[in-house]
């Protein structure tokens, strides 16, 4: 909201230029285009960070496996890839109420 406020004011001023106008405005809307940067930055680790332990248990699924493995093996190994990533995923839900509070502290932040 302040991004717009201060936005609307610096239409207030009718002796800048077209460029000062726009310098104002991009001034204005600063703070937001940095809580957005941070927000996306914030996703994309996440999901990294999801995406690399779901790789670790593909790779460990692999690794359990013989180079000739029976329908058995292969069964089993999937399974336990399952296990794991699933294993992954609810960990990575335990972490949302904390990446929640720090985005909200830095949305906060940058409106006040």
């Amino acid at each position: 909201k302040n991004g717009y406020v201060c936005s609307v004011k610096c239409f207030d001023n009718k002796d800048i230029s077209s460029e000062q106008l726009q310098h104002c405005i991009e001034r204005c809307q600063q703070p937001m285009a940095q809580v957005q940067n941070y927000l996306s930055q914030e996703m994309q680790s996440f999901q990294n960070r999801l995406q690399r332990c779901a790789m670790d248990c593909q790779d460990r699924a692999q690794d359990s496996l013989s180079s000739q493995p029976s329908e058995s093996q292969i069964a089993t190994a999937q399974a336990g890839m399952e296990k794991c990533v699933s294993k992954c995923v609810d960990g990575h839900i335990k972490l949302l109420p904390t990446l929640k509070k720090r985005i909200e502290e830095t949305v906060s932040q940058a409106s006040s």
